[in-house]
């Protein structure tokens, strides 16, 4: 007497034929000579974006920073005798006299004050007397209103 298969059966014997069947996946074909073989790492996948923020923040934000940089120091090295200076701390005075790395500003009349080189923020330029002239007659006018 035959014994009835289970359909189950029949279907899990049909996917082991089918898998034994099957040989390995073909090899990838052979690149030419004169061809790379395509980059699979995914670490340089990843990478180029990072080298590309990191080139873009350099030229954004180090590179102008850097020049800037240059241009204090070098105003910092030419401050001299008569110069008129604002401190870091909004104050406002003539230079005195410079040692190395101290400065010596007069504040007003007989008040002189001491202060390190990198406490200066900027040499104030004096301005052409025409300018003056015309910035007055222009708060005349303001206030004639």
């Amino acid at each position: 007497m035959i014994q009835p298969v289970s359909p189950l059966f029949l279907i899990d014997a049909l996917r082991l034929q089918d898998t034994a069947g099957q040989t390995a996946a073909p090899a990838a074909p052979a690149s030419a000579p004169g061809q790379a073989p395509p980059a699979s790492n995914p670490l340089v996948s990843m990478a180029m974006p990072l080298v590309l923020c990191a080139v873009v923040f350099y030229f954004l934000v180090l590179g102008p920073e850097r020049k800037q940089r240059k241009k204090r120091d070098e105003m910092l090295k030419n401050v001299a005798k008569g110069d008129k200076v604002m401190t870091t701390g909004g104050l406002y005075a003539s230079v005195v006299a410079v040692q190395d790395d101290v400065i010596t500003l007069a504040i007003a009349d007989g008040v002189r004050a001491r202060f390190s080189r990198s406490a200066i923020q900027t040499v104030l330029v004096d301005e052409p007397e025409g300018a003056k002239a015309t910035e007055k007659d222009a708060e005349r006018a303001i206030a004639k209103r």
